[in-house]
Order: structure tokens, then C-alpha cells, then sequence
């Protein structure tokens, strides 16, 4: 592993080969905090307000490593979450997907998938890296969300957990909404493929959150454009039909925390009220399809959140914070270890 270009001192990236397509090269990028003499690799950088906290670890003990995994058109830039759970005692690491962030190559479609299982040969890679006998706990956003989920229930035994921040689960307005668009999407996908099925977005969201349009935070916008990529036809469709099976799967049985604003507020036009709510996702519907994810499964509305609960104002984001702490406290109490005669910590 390489010096981590974006997040910085105490990060390391390492690209992750993963064959080849119609467009050439496909890589992903695995990121690692790497752990200081005090385990601590600093607080500066990308959306690092808010996140302070005191440590939450204790010698002799461990806890799950945290994988987190971006949404659509996205990448991982939230150096500060990732010092607040390096700082409580987790070995945090990042995946950039193909063709989003880190991983987009020179004259690649970003952000284009004909399946969301093709997301499988990077996360397979990243759990080798971390370690087969460490099973994470999947901290995803939005599309990733919905991409940890399919994968957990695939491969069970793999993961911890999931984290899961405003995950796009379903549909505006829920199932209906997708049964009803899915077929004349596919039909699109197969005739526009990697072209955009939907006009560019707006900067909507981006005025809430990134400095340069009035927001807290500062990240790449080069990585993460401020009316996103272009959408292309085949992965609306990847999403829409990654949606049906989630729905028509079984229940998974690990512990799961769903994160999520209170509102949706979506429109033409742009509003201040959308600085405290989802402008990117129908809440209600993503919580109506959380609560079908488990038994184990719980659900925090969180007053005043963004579409990305951590890149909120200091008040949500510091609940949310709050209310991941508990729950990990809670579903993954610390292990105790045991000290050799010579001081060295085995794994438990």
C-alpha cells in the first residue's frame, strides 16, 4: 500500500485489479487508516467537524474492523468518521468501487454497472486484505447500502454487521414505483447501455454540504461532481434490480443499524429547509424497506440530517455519531485478550 493521495498522512490506498471490460482496465481502491504509536493517525482533513469523541478502547481488547463503502457518483472522503472509529479501537478501511472516485480510469463511463454483483470481486478482495478470520461490519451510504445488503445476504457468515447511512433501498414513493418503471427502464438499459437514461441532476445537494456552495465541508469535486455524473441507463436499471431481489430475499440475521433524516425535501427548485433533510431519497420508503431487512434491525430517524447523516450539521451528525457508538457498544462489545507470559497480545 501506497501514501493515500486524498485522505492524507496516516492513510494508505491500494489498487485492486479486477480484470477488464468493453472500456478497458478495471481497478478498485482499498483504503486503510493506518494506526499511529498511539493509535491515532491525526484529525485533520475532508469533513472532520463534528467528529470528535472521546476513546473508547481499552488494552487488551479488540473490536470488528469497519469497512466503509460510498453511494452513487461518490467516493470515501469522511477522513474525520474515520478518525472518531479508529480513535474507539476499530482497523477502519474504505472501498472506492470501480469506476467511482479513486478507481475511475481515463476514458471509463463513471459510475456505469450492468449488475450490482459485480461489486462482489472488489469486496471479496477487501475482506483478503482485511483478514478472512475478521469478518467488518459494512458501513455503506445510500447506493452502497444497497450494495452491502446484497451482499450479506449472499455471503453470510462474511460480515459482522451492517451500518447502513440513507441506504437506497427502494424506489421513490416504494415498491410500486419500481414495479411499475423497472420494465420500460430495462428496455432502455439494453438500448442506452453506459449512456444516461436521466438529465444531470443539480447542485442542490451540494449547496448543503460542500464549502465552495455554502455547505460545512470541503471534499474533491472531481470525485464527487456537485450535480453528480451522468447517470447511465445500465446501472438505473443494476440499482432498480438490485432493489427487487433485496425485497424478495430472506431476512438477514446479523445486527443491523438503518440512519436516516426525518424529511425528504426534493425539488426544481432549491430550498433552505433542504440543508436539514434528505434531498436525494424518499425516506419513508427506504425505512419502510429497512424495517423489512431483519429481525435485528434498527432504525434511527435522525432530526435535521442530510442524505449522508455524517456530512450533516454538527447537531445530526453528532447524534448520529452517538447513536452508531451505542449501537456498536451494544451489538459488539470490545473482546478481551489474553497477555502472554512475554506481553505480546495474541488474537482472541
Amino acid at each position: 500500500m501506497t501514501r493515500d493521495p486524498v485522505l492524507g498522512d496516516g492513510y494508505s490506498s491500494h489498487r485492486l485489479d479486477l480484470g477488464s471490460d468493453e472500456e478497458g482496465p478495471l481497478v478498485a481502491t482499498l483504503i486503510h487508516r493506518e494506526a499511529g504509536p498511539h493509535g491515532e493517525a491525526g484529525t485533520h482533513g475532508a469533513a472532520s467537524a463534528g467528529a470528535s469523541s472521546a476513546d473508547g478502547t481499552g488494552a487488551g481488547e479488540t473490536r470488528p474492523p469497519i469497512l466503509l463503502m460510498h453511494g452513487w457518483s461518490d467516493y470515501v472522503l469522511d477522513r474525520g468518521l474515520m478518525e472518531h472509529l479508529g480513535r474507539r479501537g476499530h482497523d477502519v478501511w474504505g472501498l472506492d468501487l470501480r469506476k467511482h472516485g479513486r478507481s475511475l480510469l481515463p476514458d471509463q463511463t463513471p459510475t456505469a454497472v450492468d449488475h450490482l454483483n459485480r461489486y462482489d470481486a472488489e469486496i471479496f478482495a477487501s475482506l483478503r486484505h482485511i483478514g478472512r478470520g475478521r469478518p467488518p461490519i459494512l458501513l455503506a451510504h445510500s447506493t452502497g447500502g444497497l450494495t452491502a445488503a446484497l451482499w450479506a445476504q449472499r455471503h453470510p457468515g462474511t460480515v459482522a454487521g451492517l451500518a447502513l447511512n440513507s441506504p437506497w433501498l427502494e424506489m421513490h414513493l416504494g415498491p410500486g414505483t419500481r414495479r411499475l418503471a423497472l420494465g420500460p427502464v430495462r428496455l432502455l438499459a439494453r438500448a442506452l447501455r453506459r449512456r444516461p437514461i436521466l438529465p444531470r441532476g443539480s447542485d442542490h445537494y451540494a449547496r448543503t454540504t460542500h464549502r465552495d456552495y455554502g455547505g460545512p465541508y470541503d471534499y474533491d469535486l472531481d470525485l464527487k461532481p456537485a450535480r453528480g455524473h451522468r447517470l447511465p441507463a445500465e446501472t438505473l436499471e443494476a440499482v432498480m434490480d438490485g432493489q427487487r431481489r433485496l425485497a424478495a430475499a430472506g431476512p438477514l440475521t446479523i445486527p443491523i443499524l438503518v440512519l436516516h433524516s426525518t424529511r425528504t425535501r426534493i425539488g426544481p427548485r432549491f430550498r433552505e429547509e433542504m440543508r436539514r433533510a434528505d434531498s436525494v431519497l424518499d425516506v419513508r420508503a427506504l425505512a419502510a424497506a429497512a424495517r423489512r431487512l431483519g429481525p435485528r434491525v434498527q432504525i434511527e430517524a435522525i432530526r435535521g440530517a442530510r442524505h449522508d447523516v455524517f456530512l450533516s450539521d454538527a447537531d445530526a451528525r453528532a447524534r448520529a455519531l452517538q447513536i452508531l457508538d451505542e449501537w456498536l457498544e451494544t451489538c459488539f462489545p470490545p473482546t478481551p485478550t489474553m497477555e502472554t507470559p512475554d506481553g505480546m497480545t495474541p488474537a482472541p
